[in-house]
């Protein structure tokens, strides 16, 4: 199901949490003790403002998102002082930092592809020593799934506690307590704190290094994921033609090829080449490390190693991931342009970005 499918369902249902139920309200509690500073809150997912009230009384000035239009309305009528977003987490941007952000059974209901750059996103969104509960599902590994218990069809997802933990530490986040509250279902709360310094975690950790032969088996798995070749409106090379152009490429010395590490695992590559009489930047990181900062953080060193100017990428412009990244790092939108199907890439509308 899309967030648009799950915001349809809770349309139907948002008169049921109009109740005063005090559900969760334990955890958050235990959460707002770990927080120093009880200034901004965010409530994601925040349906009739329900925990908005609860926020309140700890001295918080809580703002709510929730993909829902029936929910913030009815949250609207609860809190009409309240800052409230009718938007979809996964393309929302935080307005600015929270000391605390709450997500009480809603980003499980974020597809499974989208999920660690969410939690990512939201830690990013805490200021130093800001602290994040929120729910999740409890297994060992990813799951998705679909039911209809309360009517309407309805989606949930999980990373699983082991990744969960992994986004978590890499987004510089520290977790305080994790708890099997509805034990023996899988049902799970965190409090994670961001550390003093603001500074995420993955930021330090990103390390280039030049391609090396064992790299391109990994390589070539990565470029055959369709989620990021869908993210990047691109066909993935048959094994053949990876092993040609990787050759070639590799054996070039005008070409710049690193592979993007993190904490010494391989997790993408970035390179600059010449083409058309332009050099140009390129890069891929694994679907499963989106929305870390690893791509930034890549294309910043590659680009204090590479002096040379002007650099040139193009990016879909339907791909806002690495629209962003790249404005990011200095880019400037100076085209946009149809590009037409080649072996290689679908047809699409292509921005041109320029480094001077």
């Amino acid at each position: 199901m899309t967030p648009e499918q799950v915001a349809a369902s809770y349309d139907r249902l948002a008169e049921r949490w109009l109740d005063l139920s005090a559900y969760g309200f334990a955890p958050v509690e235990r959460a707002v003790a770990f927080v120093k500073r009880k200034s901004a809150a965010l409530d994601v997912g925040c349906g009739t403002g329900r925990l908005m009230g609860l926020l309140r009384t700890h001295g918080f000035a809580t703002d709510g998102i929730d993909v829902s239009p029936a929910m913030i309305a009815l949250a609207r009528d609860r809190h009409p002082d309240a800052r409230l977003f009718h938007a979809d987490i996964c393309g929302w941007e935080l307005p600015r930092s929270y000391d605390l952000i709450v997500a009480w059974d809603s980003v499980w209901h974020v597809p499974l592809v989208q999920q660690a750059a969410v939690l990512a996103k939201l830690c990013r969104g805490l200021a130093a020593g800001g602290v994040f509960v929120f729910t999740t599902g409890g297994p060992d590994g990813p799951e998705e799934r679909r039911d209809s218990h309360m009517g309407p069809p309805m989606y949930h997802a999980t990373l699983g506690i082991p990744k969960t933990l992994h986004a978590l530490a890499e987004a510089g986040c520290v977790v305080r307590h994790l708890e099997y509250d509805q034990y023996p279902e899988a049902h799970v709360y965190l409090i994670a704190q961001k550390s003093e310094s603001g500074q995420p975690g993955v930021y330090d950790r990103v390390r280039l290094r030049p391609v090396e032969a064992g790299d391109l088996p990994r390589m070539y798995e990565l470029q055959m994921d369709p989620d990021s070749n869908r993210m990047a409106v691109t066909i993935p090379r048959s094994r053949d033609a990876f092993d040609s152009h990787w050759a070639k490429a590799l054996g070039d010395p005008v070409n710049t090829t690193r592979a993007v590490l993190l904490a010494g695992q391989m997790v993408g590559y970035i390179s600059c080449f010449p083409m058309d009489g332009e050099d140009h930047v390129g890069y891929w990181i694994d679907r499963a490390y989106w929305g870390m900062g690893i791509a930034s953080r890549a294309l910043h060193l590659l680009l204090a190693e590479v002096t040379k100017r002007p650099l040139v990428a193009t990016a879909a412009t339907s791909n806002g991931a690495s629209l962003r990244v790249l404005q990011k790092c200095g880019f400037v939108v100076e085209e946009v342009r149809h590009s037409p199907a080649t072996d290689r890439y679908p047809e699409c509308e292509e921005a041109v970005l320029v480094l001077r």
